[in-house]
């Protein structure tokens, strides 16, 4: 195309002027003809599928590297009988082309070679290799005392890890998660136990058997920043395709309860899947007897290993019924049996605090109104009775089938909450557009609100947690369509006194239904969740778009 505009450029010159020479086809600064060389394999719609070549002009060499072990952190590793069959994708300058034209390439081979042909004509050979290479990570991603119940903090750029117990700590078997494919040389302090009263010093070798690291144990305090998290902290710890946990129509999984040691994702109609929340793994389903696709229409969890399941009023009637689960073992039993008399609830609903000890419980009323019911928990009782809250501001409009309110106190009815829904706002400058809303809890007016999010996406839920002295709001949008790119997930500081701009936001387009499975989430359904771990140093960000993928993002409040 750039060809073809030069060209009408040129001739456009001399119609102007038949004295006149046309311009030179040749940029006033050429580089290296060819700048970038990516390979991956057809047919595998891996987010790992994409390798890069490494270019070595001067020797005309580009060397095409594969990882050993694809996919990755799984047992199977790359052959060279492997790379038959390899596409192959370059970033040229302008005007610059190769002979013969990219596409696919046998790779098994070590004869291969282009030619790169620059702006002036000129023609420079390269030889394409591939080469299978280990990796070379080496660092020790967990570690933990299981006899102490100590989690130890690692400070990677100083490599000490900080075990932080009271008393002697004394001789301990320590259990340890490394980069894939590293192990430990010399000590092994999850097979010898080892004497914690003083430093251990701990030496990982990676998968290509060369690049180490040494980490010292140290029994102390880890250092922390004064007041909320780390910039620049956040670490995918796992993320995965909901598509490949077996769930029969993952467009239906709406909903997501994150407790104690797991994760559980609530598809209507279907028994709940669980997942490992410190590896994403799948470990199991907790059976509903009630399952149908009204009556566990979503579902959530509290700060203290319980789960609540809804159903949805009024399509499956009037009586607005909650079930709760105590741990994936847990039998649901009846929680709340609420006559919503017509009114709409179900969609979403919010806990926050400890249902064995104090908790508020939120579900927004749907279609008509600015309206939530909100339960109160006391002591682990449950008051039966609800209060109908109602936003008295016009500013916010009908959020019709979207909305989620959660709290930031688990005792304090008065205190401020956090709303995300579908409602325009008729303050912004474009009415049209959606925010994300900080609420004064006494008057039930907008203290903040986010800049402004398109009406073709619908933020859709939210969830507050309180780290290190700070209190974090996190929210989303969804892409319900098939074209377009949003599916995004919004963490804001609240320690900065509004809601200007968030400290953390996911990449756009890539997590939802339709970039991965192209497939449009038509129920522009999602969930969040904000956790923060007991040791108070690292909070996780979960986030799950419906029918696309679940994902696990570690920050941390370490002074580093």
């Amino acid at each position: 195309m750039k060809k073809i505009l030069a060209i009408i450029t040129a001739i456009a010159l001399v119609v102007l002027s038949s004295c006149q020479e046309p311009e030179s086809l040749v940029p006033s600064e050429s580089r290296d003809g060819i700048n970038s060389i990516t390979a991956s394999f057809p047919g595998d719609d891996r987010e790992e599928n994409g390798f890069p070549g490494e270019i070595d002009h001067e020797s005309g060499l580009i060397t095409i590297v594969f990882p050993y072990t694809y996919p990755a952190e799984s047992a199977s590793h790359l052959e060279k009988s492997d790379l038959t069959k390899v596409k192959l994708v370059a970033s040229l300058d302008d005007n610059v082309s190769v002979e013969p034209p990219l596409l696919f390439m046998d790779l098994s081979r070590d004869d291969n070679e282009i030619t790169v042909i620059d702006q002036r004509k000129q023609r420079k050979l390269y030889k394409v290799v591939a080469e299978i290479r280990k990796s070379r990570e080496c660092s020790i991603t967990k570690f933990r005392l299981p006899a102490l119940n100590r989690d130890g903090v690692i400070n990677e750029s100083t490599k000490v890890i900080s075990i932080d117990a009271e008393g002697t700590v004394g001789v301990q078997l320590a259990e340890a998660t490394l980069s894939f494919g590293a192990s430990f040389v010399g000590v092994d302090p999850t097979v010898t136990a080892q004497d914690y009263s003083c430093p251990v010093d701990l030496t990982v070798v990676a998968q290509d058997g060369v690049s180490k690291a040494t980490y010292s144990v140290v029994v102390e305090t880890p250092d922390i920043l004064d007041h909320g998290m780390r910039p620049g902290s956040e670490k995918f710890l796992w993320k995965l395709n909901l598509n490949t946990l077996g769930i029969v129509n993952t467009l239906l999984t709406g909903g997501m309860a994150v407790i104690k040691d797991y994760v559980v994702l609530n598809t209507r109609g279907e028994d709940m899947v669980v997942l490992n929340s410190e590896t994403g793994e799948k470990t199991g389903t907790i059976v509903l007897d009630f399952k149908a696709s009204l009556k566990n229409f979503y579902a959530t969890g509290d700060l203290n290993d319980n789960i609540l399941v809804c159903n949805l009023t009024p399509n499956d009637g009037n009586v607005f019924t909650v079930y709760r689960i105590k741990g994936i073992g847990g039998t649901p039993t009846k929680y709340i049996e609420f006559d919503a008399g017509g009114k709409a609830l179900g969609r979403k609903m919010s806990v926050y605090g400890d249902l064995d000890g104090d908790a508020i419980i939120t579900a927004p009323v749907y279609q008509g109104g600015r309206e939530f019911y909100r339960w109160t928990v006391t002591g682990g009782v449950l008051d039966p009775v609800p209060v109908l809250v109602e936003i008295p501001t016009t500013d916010i409009g009908s959020w019709t089938y979207n909305c989620d309110i959660v709290y930031s106190s688990a005792t304090d009815v008065n205190s401020d909450y956090f709303l995300v829904s579908y409602a325009p706002m008729s303050f912004l400058s474009s009415p049209d557009t959606r925010s994300h809303l900080w609420m004064d809890g006494k008057l039930h007016t907008i203290k903040s609100y986010s800049a402004g999010i398109s009406q073709n996406w619908v933020p859709n839920s939210a969830d507050y947690a309180l780290f290190n002295g700070v209190g974090y709001f996190l929210a989303n949008s969804v892409n319900a369509a098939s074209w377009g790119a949003d599916d995004m997930v919004y963490l804001y500081d609240l320690g900065m006194g509004n809601l200007d701009e968030p400290v953390w936001r996911c990449e756009k387009g890539v997590y939802g239904s339709f970039p991965t499975n192209n497939v449009a989430n038509g129920n522009s359904t999602g969930d969040v969740a904000l956790r923060v771990a007991e040791d108070g140093v690292y909070m996780y960000v979960y986030f799950m778009f419906t029918g696309g993928q679940i994902a696990k993002v570690q920050f941390d409040c370490i002074n580093m």
